[in-house]
């Protein structure tokens, strides 16, 4: 007599359960941790100023998203909200507060919206402020987008 096993939520077909947002989310989580370790090895990568502390926010921002990306689709919901808030707010207040300076950092040229957050330590230049405006409004606009899907 032939047995039936059904698989359920096991190996590869749990990875079709997933929402958008949570797949946005574990997808945007590993490109963080990628950028962060690339950061270390490229620290001028794009003219962007990725110090130590920058590349370690980044990997910080990416286990975060990965770990809610994983669980219920309404962490992933609030990973993207909150990494899209935060990096939004990042991008523009650098644009706001910057003003021409050297970075301290690396031997990199002049900067017109240079933020020092902390000198020597993190600060932000123009190509940053590009980059974190683009990913806080690509993870608002998946928030916000994908908002009703698969609530639980």
């Amino acid at each position: 007599m032939a047995r039936v096993i059904k698989t359920g939520n096991i190996g590869p077909a749990a990875a079709d359960d997933k929402s958008s947002v949570q797949r946005i989310c574990t997808g945007i989580g590993i490109l963080f941790v990628v950028a962060g370790c690339s950061g270390v090895l490229f620290p001028g990568f794009l003219g962007m100023h990725l110090s130590l502390m920058h590349n370690s926010l980044h990997i910080l921002s990416g286990v975060f998203a990965i770990w809610l990306g994983n669980s219920r689709p309404n962490r992933a919901f609030f990973a993207c909200l909150s990494l899209g808030t935060f990096y939004a707010l990042i991008g523009i207040g650098g644009f706001l507060m910057g003003s021409p300076g050297y970075p301290t950092l690396g031997k990199m040229q002049a900067d017109q919206n240079l933020f020092k957050i902390v000198p020597e330590v993190l600060e932000f230049g123009t190509m940053d402020h590009v980059v974190h405006l683009v990913v806080g409004c690509f993870l608002l606009y998946t928030t916000y987008t994908f908002r009703n899907q698969d609530k639980k």
